[in-house]
């Protein structure tokens, strides 16, 4: 019965030193892409080479709220935070998080660009 009671603490603590790491932290890289510009402002070539580098984001985020932004040799780096499944960035919406997946968007005169982000 003792060895029973040993194994069953030892158990417990072997589960209880565990990392307990939340979804929401590591390396996101981008799943899908969708630039939605008006054709008045945009050529095709031109959404194609903005489809294109928004491909080679990479999104790094630490338990220490720290999010990492990398781009063709540019990092951003920001203080983040989830109210809800909305992430805030230095207090600005930045994006939102749902079922595992970053999604991202943001609008200028010429239109639109979502980024979805999968780890």
């Amino acid at each position: 019965m003792k060895r029973v009671l040993l194994i069953g603490w030892a158990l417990l603590l072997l589960a209880s030193c565990a990392p307990n790491e939340d979804p929401f932290f590591g390396r996101w890289t981008v799943d899908k892409v969708n630039v939605e510009f008006d054709e008045e402002w945009a050529t095709p070539e031109m959404v194609r080479q903005v489809g294109a580098m928004e491909k080679n984001n990479v999104v790094i985020i630490t338990p220490d709220s720290l999010l990492t932004l990398v781009n063709e040799g540019d990092t951003i780096q920001y203080r983040c935070r989830l109210r809800g499944n909305q992430i805030l960035c230095d207090g600005e919406p930045w994006g939102s998080y749902e079922r595992g997946v970053i999604t991202t968007k943001t609008s200028s005169p010429m239109g639109s660009v979502k980024v979805l982000y999968k780890k």
